[in-house]
This record gives structure tokens, C-alpha cells and sequence, in this order.
């Protein structure tokens, strides 16, 4: 079986290049056969009903230049890179939604993933579950936003799709907010705002899922308020109580996800779902809790592929 595991660009690759190993390792592992699929390197080709996609060989293998034909049985939706413009963005999400349509099994589903990478939309769907997320409102108006602050007093300003902690800030003054809200209007960027919680410990929980099943948790205390291994949070193995354990594995079902981290937040409110990560990086998760997600996300994807 050749799985393919979607990347982009060196550079992007490089800040996930543990991950990859970890994951190419594990299908070689499992007898099968890993290779990289760039997403910024795609061609899709239609006619008379087939689907063909390739990509440069150059890219592929490392070998020659000219493009060849993708033959996957099964693939890993990483990434699909830095995003300059909304029509490269869906080019690239369709180029993935085209193994889906060859019959070829792609997890996360592209469109599951959609939601998942997408702070409102994942929590969108959360809520309209009756899963406890926080308080949050989107908009377009930079006075309603305004009025968000004002509301809740003190707020966390996110992008819809980041990664990290990066470009995430947490404000109380609504005339100090504003300012920022300008210039996000004036860039045509949507506003989300989300009521600030004490976290209790001072961190949150990642819960990782995979197949349905709780694989582990840690606790992540940042040096901040922010819980981020990217910004300096320390994780630690915990071993998640029944509700933490019943809430990650719901968020996941409910988003339609093989495999995601989910970030639990323990609050005054009780715990709260803060993100979904379905293309999560792993490397504190794994030296904290001395589990590697990879073989298990592998023999999920080899189980779902043969169905």
C-alpha cells in the first residue's frame, strides 16, 4: 500500500519535519510505502469521467524534472501551506477532494478538515451539539466586536486559521481593541472574539484521538496565559477524568475526524473546548506522555483504506 502524506513547501516542511519522520517511519514499519504529496505542486487532469493527478517528479523524487502521476491507496491530509489568495486556497483543497473522488482514502476527509482548521467552524458545529465551548462572537463589524470586549471585559482576539498561538491576543479595553479591529476590517478580515477564562492550573489540556479512542492527554502550562508548546508551555502526562476523556472523543466524532488534538480548558464555567487540531504537532505530546501517535494514526489509515 503507497500512503501519501500531503506537504508543501521546504521551508514549511522543515517546522514539521519530526512529525513527517515520525509518520513515514510507521508506514514503513507497517510493511507499506510512504511518499510526499506536494499540495503547491498538484495538476489535476479531467476527462470523460477520470481523474488524474500529478505532480513534479523533481518535487517527488528529487530525481528529474518533467511531472508524474499519483498512485496512492490511501492519504494523510497534513497541510496545504501558506495561503495567498482564497481561489489557490480552494485549488488546493479541491486538488485533495480529487483522491477522495478516485475512491482513495483520505484522512482527515478534506471537508471534515475544513471545519476542524477553522475556529468558528469547528466550534460552530461544537456548540450546535450542545458541547461547552466559549462564548464567542464573529463578525465583520469592527463596532460589534467592539461591543464583544465591552461585554466581556476581557477578550482573546484569534485568527480563524492559525496555528500555534501565533497572532492570538488577549485584550480588556475595548477603545485599545479597536484599534486592531480597524485594521483587520481594513484587511477584510473577519473578527473573533472570545470571552477570556482563567484556566484552573494555569493551562490547558491536549487530548489526543485517534480511531474514536482517547490516546492520551497532557497538561500544557505556558509562561504566559497562552498554553502553546510553541510559546514556551511545559507539557506534562495526566491521565484525563471521564468527562475530559468523553468530551475530546465527542468533539472528535462530531467533527468527523480519524485522528485530531483536541484543547480542553478547565474553567469556573467547567471544561470548555478552546480548538480542534486535526493536523497536530506531536513532539511534546510524545516526549510528555512517551507515546507516538504515528503508528496508531497509520494503522487507522491502512484499517480505513482496505474498507
Amino acid at each position: 500500500m503507497r500512503i501519501g502524506i500531503t506537504s508543501v513547501s521546504n521551508v514549511f516542511e522543515e517546522w514539521n519535519s519530526k512529525d513527517v519522520a515520525d509518520l513515514k517511519k510507521a508506514i514503513s514499519l507497517s510493511g507499506n510505502t510512504p511518499f510526499m504529496i506536494y499540495a503547491d505542486s498538484l495538476d489535476i487532469a479531467l476527462n470523460k469521467g477520470n481523474i488524474s493527478i500529478t505532480q513534479s517528479s523533481e518535487r517527488a523524487s528529487g530525481m528529474s524534472n518533467g511531472r508524474e502521476e499519483i498512485n496512492a491507496d490511501a492519504v494523510l491530509l497534513r497541510h496545504l501551506g501558506t495561503i495567498r489568495d482564497y481561489e489557490q486556497f480552494t485549488f488546493r483543497l479541491f486538488c485533495i477532494k480529487s483522491f477522495e473522488e478516485k475512491g482513495i482514502y483520505v484522512m482527515n476527509p478534506v471537508m471534515n478538515w475544513l471545519f476542524a482548521t477553522d475556529k468558528f467552524g469547528a466550534l460552530l458545529k461544537l456548540s450546535n451539539k450542545g458541547l461547552p465551548v466559549p462564548e464567542t462572537i464573529v463578525s465583520e463589524h469592527m463596532f460589534v466586536a467592539y461591543s464583544a470586549v465591552r461585554k466581556f471585559g476581557e477578550a482573546v482576539i484569534k485568527p480563524l486559521r492559525s496555528a500555534m498561538g501565533f497572532g492570538v491576543f488577549r485584550v480588556n479595553d475595548p477603545d485599545v481593541a479597536i484599534h486592531s479591529f480597524s485594521t483587520m476590517t481594513n484587511m477584510n478580515k473577519p473578527l473573533y472574539v472570545q470571552k477570556y477564562f482563567e484556566k484552573r492550573g494555569g493551562g490547558d489540556y491536549r487530548a489526543v484521538v485517534v480511531g474514536g479512542e482517547l490516546l492520551g492527554t497532557e497538561f500544557r502550562k505556558g509562561k504566559t496565559w497562552k498554553s502553546n508548546v510553541a510559546q514556551g508551555a511545559v507539557p506534562v502526562k495526566v491521565k484525563a477524568d471521564s468527562e475530559l476523556e468523553e468530551l475530546a472523543i465527542r468533539s472528535c466524532e462530531v467533527l468527523g475526524l480519524d485522528y485530531a488534538g483536541i484543547d480542553i480548558a478547565e474553567t469556573s464555567e467547567g471544561y470548555l473546548v478552546l480548538e480542534t487540531n486535526p493536523t497536530l504537532s506531536w513532539q511534546g505530546f510524545k516526549k510528555a506522555t512517551g507515546i507516538n501517535p504515528a503508528k496508531h494514526i497509520v494503522r487507522e489509515i491502512i484499517s480505513k483504506a482496505k474498507k
